[in-house]
């Protein structure tokens, strides 16, 4: 009688996540989708020909905390994508079985299309990404000469009159128009300055600096209830240091979800910026947040400013019983609010600390392991 080989794993799922990935960031899957996606493959077996999911959409629904037809739509979403088929049995029904450890039959959301297409899918995630950094560059440069439009407002006169006229024009918000509208509107604003600018020369004054991309030199002024656009723009330091103002590793250590703390505890066991930073990065992946989101809020806040970002979406969220559906939407929205200055993350984590409290009744100490405790520093605020 022969003896039966192991059978090795022959779909690495780490493969198949990143090209899940991939073809998000090629096609601008909503995050909701995404996360279904990825929750999919969790259930793909790893022994299996193909990678077939038999996961049910009843459990699906029962993980994420939503309505079946929601999971449902995620699905014909991938579908219409090109990324899934469903093989399904009669009935919508999915199933798995074996005969002797072996899968005999195997039914269900087949992802088979998406690795057919790894290469096409790669490609298509390149040109998404330039096309990305295209519109962020083009978005901030809109953002600037905004900037500079509203500092000829608050100087008053007739070009007051002409930059308020320019700015009517704008849309009141410019980051979701197509990448040719960004385009076209950073020309017109472009040229309204220029034109701005080559008056005020004639008339004896001066607005710009040399350089066309400098601030507008501010007006002496003892005016307090000056307008907040004629201050000096902040630095990404400066933004990332308010939004952090007030929090301390004691108060992240009593916000940490049971998870969380396990992630910690398995890599070094110790509460720091450093390790909730790691685990931080690691779990966005998990909850849909894509690299591109992560670096966004990086570059606005800093490492450690986008570790509080995925934690407070990732407690908040609606697995969690919070109020936050879609994890990498919040982030991307608090990292765009950064750049005005108007984020306080010590809010968000007050709110949370309270509901974490109210869960479970009344809790004057938060719970935290003992290895947490010698690691927690009231006096180390970040500022």
């Amino acid at each position: 009688m022969e003896k039966e080989q192991s059978v090795e794993p022959r779909l690495p799922q780490g493969e198949l996540h990143r090209v899940l990935r991939l073809a998000a960031v090629a096609h601008g899957l909503p995050d909701a989708v995404l996360v279904t996606g990825h929750a999919l493959l969790c259930y793909v077996p790893r022994d299996a020909d193909r990678p077939i999911s038999p996961a049910r959409v009843q459990d699906l629904a029962d993980e994420r905390g939503c309505d079946p037809r929601t999971i449902r739509g995620h699905i014909r979403r991938l579908e219409a994508y090109g990324l899934v088929v469903d093989r399904s049995a009669g009935g919508g029904r999915r199933m798995i079985q074996r005969r002797r450890g072996r899968i005999v039959v195997l039914q269900g959301i087949d992802f088979s299309p998406m690795l057919a297409a790894v290469e096409r899918i790669e490609h298509a995630a390149v040109e998404a990404e330039i096309e990305l950094d295209e519109r962020r560059r083009l978005a901030a440069r809109v953002s600037e000469l905004k900037r500079q439009l509203r500092g000829l407002v608050a100087i008053g006169g007739d070009l007051a009159l002409r930059a308020t006229a320019a700015l009517d024009v704008c849309p009141g918000r410019h980051r979701g128009l197509p990448l040719r509208d960004l385009a076209a509107l950073v020309g017109r604003l472009e040229a309204a300055i220029m034109v701005l600018a080559d008056d005020s020369e004639d008339a004896g004054g001066r607005i710009f600096s040399s350089d066309r991309t400098d601030e507008i030199v501010r007006p002496n002024t003892t005016e307090k209830g000056e307008i907040s656009v004629c201050r000096p723009n902040r630095s990404r330091s400066d933004a990332g240091a308010d939004a952090l103002r007030h929090i301390t590793l004691d108060m992240l250590a009593a916000a940490l979800p049971v998870d969380w703390r396990i992630r910690i505890e398995k890599s070094d066991g110790a509460v720091s910026w450093a390790s909730v930073t790691a685990a931080a990065y690691e779990r966005a992946a998990e909850i849909g947040i894509a690299d591109a989101i992560w670096a966004e809020a990086q570059a606005e806040l800093g490492r450690a400013g986008a570790a509080v970002l995925v934690l407070l979406a990732d407690a908040g969220s609606i697995e969690r019983r919070g109020a936050i559906r879609s994890p990498a939407a919040w982030v991307r929205a608090m990292s765009a609010r950064a750049e005005t200055g108007s984020l306080r993350l010590s809010r968000n984590l007050f709110g949370l600390l309270h509901r974490t409290r109210g869960t479970d009744g009344p809790c004057p100490t938060p719970i935290v392991p003992p290895h947490f405790q010698t690691w927690r520093n009231p006096s180390c605020l970040v500022s």
